[in-house]
């Protein structure tokens, strides 16, 4: 079940909880003088607050892995437009193409882009990439989808699509060590460190988290 789904059925137990405790207790809010029932209606709407804003992120959240979700071999369109005009905001801009002089011509040439990489749509819009190469996985998804929750559902769409069509037993994953809600992502998916490298990447040399996560 979906984190933000159970988060919301906690809080509406609870929220029930709380209103059949003020009925038996014969305070309940709206028929309430007092303290104890202006506390308890504060309580309550507070609950119903959180309850909403759970519900939303939820739905929000289930737009990717609806089944709405469409894969295929990267065109040259969309590589452009991923080299070109994806850019990612504070310390993640790292993952810019265009940091990269060499990650920029590999996914804008159709020649060294080869079948390795893949684009992911969500109800025909461009949402994220990936590439599989040699038993590597390496992923992005579109720089305004990015720290909203929705990370697992896309990677599982991409984990499904791989056991799908390639003969392998497990994925090895790089991520640079900073970016930890991208450890926190692969770990929830069942990958478990391996180790760590000092790679020369972005015209410096960086701390990568090493991966491995089993099909």
């Amino acid at each position: 079940m979906n984190k933000d789904v159970r988060n919301a059925l906690g809080l509406i137990a609870g929220y029930i909880v709380l209103w059949y405790a003020g009925a038996m207790l014969n305070f309940f809010p709206f028929g309430a003088v007092g303290f104890t029932g202006l506390l308890l209606c504060i309580v309550f709407v507070i609950c119903t607050g959180r309850i909403m804003d759970e519900i939303r992120k939820s739905g929000a959240h289930s737009s990717i892995g609806t089944g709405e979700i469409k894969i295929r071999k990267m065109r040259q369109s969309e590589a452009l437009e991923i080299a070109d005009r994806w850019k990612y905001d504070g310390e993640y801009a790292f993952y810019d193409m265009t940091a990269d002089p060499e990650d920029y011509a590999e996914i804008t040439s159709p020649e060294l882009r080869g079948d390795r990489y893949f684009s992911v749509f969500d109800n025909g819009v461009l949402i994220g990439f990936f590439c599989v190469d040699q038993g590597e996985l390496g992923l992005g998804l579109r720089p305004d989808l990015t720290g909203q929750g929705r990370g697992s559902a896309f990677l599982a769409e991409i984990l499904d699509f791989v056991r799908e069509n390639y003969k392998l037993e497990k994925l090895r994953l790089s991520v640079a060590s900073f970016n930890q809600r991208a450890v926190k992502t692969y770990k929830r998916a069942g990958a478990v460190e391996t180790g760590f490298a000092e790679v020369p990447t972005n015209g410096g040399i960086y701390e990568f988290t090493l991966m491995e996560l089993k099909l």
